[in-house]
């Protein structure tokens, strides 16, 4: 079986029968059952879903909870989640305040501490 590709971050989750997983539908973009068969709940829809091996279910709704379970036996399932971003340092003003006033004042400040810890603990002289 050759698994589908995803644009998005993905999770490999194994579970065993009548275990569970509970995930927020925000953050789920689709599932992909790899192994074993699956019995999919999705709050707000009127209706459960079904998938077994090599079958993906895309989520039909962004609120409430997806609720996956694995119905016999040892099941894999993939889950496709929306990718974040790292979250920016600030706009560019912020980003050159921070870049041209704090880094030099946290490397100077670091020399400091330095200097503080040698004059504290001097390395012993040598003969």
């Amino acid at each position: 079986m050759q698994s589908l590709q995803y644009p998005f971050a993905t999770q490999d989750w194994s579970l065993g029968t009548g275990r569970a997983l509970t995930l927020q539908a925000s953050q789920v973009v689709a599932i992909e059952a790899l192994s074993g068969s699956f019995w999919i709940t999705v709050s707000g829809s009127q209706q459960d879903f079904f998938i077994a091996a090599g079958e993906r279910l895309p989520i039909p709704c962004q609120h409430g909870e997806v609720v996956l379970e694995a119905l016999t036996g040892a099941a894999t399932a993939r889950i496709a989640q929306h990718a974040t971003a790292p979250r920016a340092v600030g706009s560019g003003f912020t980003r050159a305040v921070a870049v041209s006033l704090l880094a030099p004042l946290a490397h100077h400040a670091g020399q400091a501490l330095r200097r503080v810890a040698n004059w504290l603990d001097p390395l012993p002289a040598r003969a």
